[in-house]
């Protein structure tokens, strides 16, 4: 039995009791010092810290603290603590946490990307996608009502979309095919919210609040938020498509029939049949003055240029003599050409007007567009000619009244048949 043991076997029995030995020799070594000092793990310092900030009304609000390689940036997140005095304060809390947490991650992941001088643009990459969308929403430079209101039923359906598919702090760079695929399955079952009664969404709706999301990601691209629009990736067959629409318009004989009748409201009758010759919305017709008509080059054409309410873009359009003859008298330069009630009083005077006529169509003015279109495609216009002259963006909108006319041409013959019969 051996009792002694060699100096160096002291020593270390000292600072461990896991050595192996051959002979004098050392064989291997595990370390349990535990009398020595224990190393600190080191952590890698985050390039974005959460900040705290008390407020006077006792709330602490939420901000980013940004350092990296000397350049420091601070970005308030517009998220607050409040008092803990209830269980639902708790919660609304415990989100701010979740949510600035989720925001500080996606900053970090930006960053590899850019430096922090480029911080207004780490900071869009990873902005969360509601947030983009109410800015979004909120840019009225140049844009009608209309499509403000499209973008705003759009952000209310995905913000519905992500709470029920627990997406919520999904930010606008995260946004990729699946995603845009899952929100097209939605669109195609989402509840209706305006109806008392359980009914979905109608077709057209749904393609509406699509075309109003691609929207948002095309400008998504133009900012550099996303290198491509997604929703380029989705095969046609699986988008919501506008269902083909019934859209009526007075033909030649009925457009005549009402030039020789009477409107309740004169005013309200020139405007209409002016559209009728010219495809200008009621909302371009209202705005319209003396100021912009125009002569062209030879002198002898007058055309209106205006900037076209709906969709922000300047139309020429050629003025024939019959709408010039039911342009009101030359007055003021800046003062509106047609003076024209209520849009609903509007509507109003024109149904009464097609009754005392014994036309039994469901007009509204916005059909004397519908007029002006089948009127021009009925006489031999091509259809890029008739494009431009409506102001479509797309020569896919110009074909609805192809269509249109088409299905006319169909019905004419088919008149003939049962006019003569089928005799031999």
């Amino acid at each position: 039995m051996r009792v002694c043991c060699t100096n160096q076997e002291k020593a270390l029995s000292l600072h461990s009791k896991s050595f192996t030995f051959e002979g004098s020799k050392i064989v291997s070594v595990k370390r349990e010092n535990n009398m020595g000092r224990q190393k600190k793990e080191i952590k890698a310092k985050e390039p974005i810290r959460i900040r705290e900030r008390k407020l006077a009304n006792g709330n602490i609000s939420l901000y980013l603290d940004v350092y990296q390689k000397g350049v420091r940036k601070y970005e308030s997140l517009g998220l607050y603590l409040v008092p803990e005095t209830s269980p639902r304060a708790r919660t609304l809390n415990k989100e701010a946490r979740q949510t600035a947490e989720k925001i500080k991650s996606d900053r970090i992941l930006a960053l590899q990307h850019a430096s922090v001088k480029q911080w207004d643009k780490v900071r869009k990459s990873s902005t969360l996608l509601l947030d983009y969308l109410k800015n979004y929403e909120k840019a009225q430079t140049g844009v009608s009502a209309k499509t403000l209101k499209n973008r705003h039923d759009m952000r209310l359906k995905v913000e519905q979309y992500v709470t029920e598919s627990n997406q919520s702090l999904v930010s606008v760079a995260n946004i990729d095919v699946e995603f845009c695929r899952g929100f097209i399955r939605f669109l195609r079952t989402a509840k209706n919210a305006r109806k008392k009664t359980e009914t979905t969404i109608s077709v057209g709706y749904a393609a509406t609040v699509q075309t109003a999301f691609n929207g948002a990601l095309n400008n998504a691209v133009r900012e550099g938020i996303l290198r491509s629009n997604p929703m380029k990736g989705i095969n046609a067959k699986e988008k919501v498509h506008m269902p083909d629409s019934t859209r009526e318009f007075l033909t030649l004989e009925e457009l005549k029939l009402a030039m020789t009748g009477s409107c309740p409201n004169e005013d309200v009758k020139k405007a209409f049949v002016f559209s009728c010759f010219t495809g200008l919305r009621l909302s371009d017709i209202r705005s319209l003055t003396w100021a912009k008509v125009q002569k062209s080059p030879d002198g002898n054409t007058l055309f209106i240029r205006c900037l076209m309410q709906k969709t922000q873009t300047y139309v020429n359009v050629p003025l024939s003599n019959e709408a010039l003859n039911w342009m009101p008298k030359k007055d003021d330069l800046n003062e509106p050409i047609f003076r024209l009630p209520t849009d609903s009083n509007v509507e109003r005077n024109i149904r009464l007007w097609m009754e005392s006529i014994g036309v039994k169509k469901h007009l509204t003015f916005h059909c004397a567009r519908h007029s002006y279109a089948t009127m021009l495609l009925t006489l031999g216009a091509d259809l890029y000619t008739t494009s431009k002259l409506l102001g479509h963006k797309n020569i896919e909108t110009t074909q609805i009244y192809a269509k249109i006319v088409d299905q006319k041409k169909v019905e004419t013959i088919n008149l003939m048949d049962n006019y003569f019969g089928s005799q031999k």
